[in-house]
């Protein structure tokens, strides 16, 4: 693997007594496409909002770059802001802002871009998704897929070098989510971008990831690491086997 950019040592999450995961390990690879995987309810995107310092661990240690990821160490926790984007489930667009000032919110509050250099990213980022010319219109009146775009724009606005996905193809139709795993994978190829994604689509999984890791409620670890081509193809895990090959458990 090419050199570690996050890092996960002996994390257990988990809300006041019920434990959610525990014990996880894995490395992320700079420039990868990552893919936290698993069934219903099993705690993916949980482990992604511990990932990006939403949640804090039960115990155990998250390194983004080799810094801690710890919400109460203030300046080291907006050194790994700074090097992080996050598209949301559904996108988490303002609707009442236009695509534009959507994109450059990140942009004004952080960067301290001004006036017609805002303007131009802007245009920058919208073009790198496919939406250029549609800085001016408001969320309601663009598609679903052309949303989950847009906030994948914004999630670029500071040129990260780790962008995480929640869920980025759900509720979009087959061609729709295919225009995505396109993007994402020509974002990975010409940026050099990191990505973490969190998805149960199989169509997608099999298209972008390099790398999975499959959570499991029932054990509340980690069942399979690898990639998803040989894990469908050669695990010996039977709940692995059926979730890739889209198997019904079998009545006995």
């Amino acid at each position: 693997m090419s050199e570690t950019v996050i890092s996960v040592r002996g994390l257990t999450m988990g809300f006041g007594d019920h434990v959610v995961m525990k014990d996880l390990d894995f490395d992320i690879g700079k420039g990868e496409i990552f893919v936290i995987l698993g069934g219903s309810g099993c705690g993916k995107s949980t482990l992604l909002k511990h990932m990006v310092g939403l949640y804090k661990p039960m115990s155990g240690t998250i390194a983004i770059a080799g810094m801690l990821m710890d919400p109460d160490d203030g300046e080291t926790f907006r050194r790994i802001l700074a090097r992080i984007g996050v598209m949301y489930q559904g996108g988490a667009l303002f609707s009442s802002m236009t695509l534009g000032e959507n994109v450059a919110l990140p942009i004004t509050e952080y960067s301290g871009l001004r006036g017609r250099a805002v303007d131009d990213l802007v245009r920058l980022k919208l073009r790198q998704v496919g939406l250029e010319g549609f800085e001016n219109h408001l969320p309601e009146e663009l598609s679903g897929g052309m949303k989950k775009r847009a906030a994948i724009a914004r999630a670029l606005a500071l040129n990260p070098e780790i962008l995480f996905l929640d869920e980025p193809s759900a509720g979009l139709d087959p061609i729709s989510s295919a225009e995505l795993d396109a993007l994402i994978l020509r974002l990975n190829r010409t940026l050099g971008t990191t990505f973490v994604v969190v998805t149960h689509e199989l169509s997608s999984i099999f298209t972008i990831a390099g790398r999975v890791v499959m959570l499991d409620k029932t054990t509340k670890s980690i069942i399979a690491e690898g990639d998803p081509h040989e894990l469908r193809d050669r695990s010996t895990h039977p709940f692995v086997r059926r979730f890739f090959n889209r198997q019904p458990e079998m009545e006995t």
